[in-house]
């Protein structure tokens, strides 16, 4: 962590800075009132709901995993949520890694391959939010200009990004032939060469063309379902939006955490999220407070479902931390 420090305060000071901009014009009585007038039972409806998209979400990584190894049914399931629950707790997105070297292990595969599972997972999510973005955009007047072109860029690079994999997963000795024609430095090359073939096993996903549909599938109804989850949370706070418009407050937030924050994503989820409902005419107190409260409970309902797996799989808080901070962190591209 120590390596990181750098990195870990500009994170903070970025959600300090967004946080900031949040609340500057917010009506603090008008927030606490809405707040305490909040339908609890919506919330709880929401939370259920929430929870379902994450259960979607283990039988889309299963289908990623097949090529490493098959899985029974929602067997992935804790493993996939110490993820988020550590990327609640920690900067940098360390539970990545975390989820990474658990499932490794539990599951008797290789930690690389299962972290390049990971990557194509996140990846293909970049890609539904792009299409998602364009398609609804047409129907969304008044996008702000830095919020295009924010993803114009995510789509050329996201693009690229997953050709190359695509590429890459196709025939690994016909990349590898390319790659040396570009005559880039020694340990450039090596370094790309040794990452390839640690992550070439979770790339084979790509090779089955009814796996990628399934992918994309369970994608789409993973991002519906979350939809319908913001609808509920939204409406428990008076906010009235429609599938659509909660689907394009999902898209724009998700694009937000590729920002550098403090853990959880703080200030970037709140500060796009306020932004996006303002383009529906929801005012800025009611705006900042609904998605606020919203974020706060989806980190809850993943600290209750983090702690579950604790208790299920029989593996300690201070393990998951270890995971994350250590060196054992390294294991997943040190692998051999």
């Amino acid at each position: 962590m120590k390596k990181h420090v750098f990195k870990i305060s500009i994170g903070f000071l970025v959600s300090v800075i967004l946080i900031y901009l949040c609340v500057r014009n917010i009506d603090f009585k008008q927030s606490i009132s809405l707040l305490k007038n909040a339908n609890i039972g919506l919330i709880f409806a929401g939370v259920v709901i929430y929870a379902l998209s994450y259960f979607i979400r283990s039988i889309r990584w299963e289908y990623i995993l097949l090529p490493l190894k098959k899985i029974k049914r929602f067997g992935s399931f804790f493993f996939l949520i110490f993820g988020f629950f550590m990327n609640n707790i920690l900067p940098l997105r360390l539970g990545e890694f975390v989820r990474a070297l658990v499932a490794g292990e539990k599951l008797k595969i290789s930690k690389s391959g299962v972290f390049a599972t990971i990557v194509v997972e996140r990846l293909m999510d970049v890609v539904v939010f792009i299409i998602a973005f364009f398609l609804i955009g047409m129907f969304v007047p008044n996008i702000p200009g830095w919020l295009q072109k924010s993803f114009i860029f995510c789509a050329i690079f996201f693009g690229i990004s997953f050709v190359i994999l695509f590429f890459m997963s196709k025939d690994e000795e016909k990349f590898l032939k390319i790659l040396y024609k570009f005559h880039l430095p020694r340990k450039l090359n090596d370094l790309i060469q040794t990452i390839f073939l640690k992550f070439a096993s979770g790339l084979k996903f790509f090779q089955n063309g009814k796996l990628v549909f399934n992918v994309f599938l369970t994608s789409v109804i993973v991002w519906y379902i979350e939809a319908w989850a913001y609808k509920i949370f939204f409406l428990s706070f008076g906010v009235e939006v429609s599938i659509i418009q909660c689907l394009f407050v999902i898209v724009t937030t998700g694009i937000a955490t590729m920002l550098p924050t403090a853990p959880a994503f703080i200030g970037a989820i709140e500060g796009v999220g306020m932004v996006t409902l303002g383009l529906f005419g929801i005012g800025e107190t009611l705006a900042f407070t609904s998605m606020a409260a919203t974020h706060f409970v989806e980190m809850m309902t993943v600290y209750v479902l983090g702690f579950s797996g604790i208790i299920k799989e029989k593996i300690s808080f201070s393990d998951l931390f270890k995971f994350a901070v250590s060196e054992r962190g390294k294991e997943v591209t040190n692998e051999k």
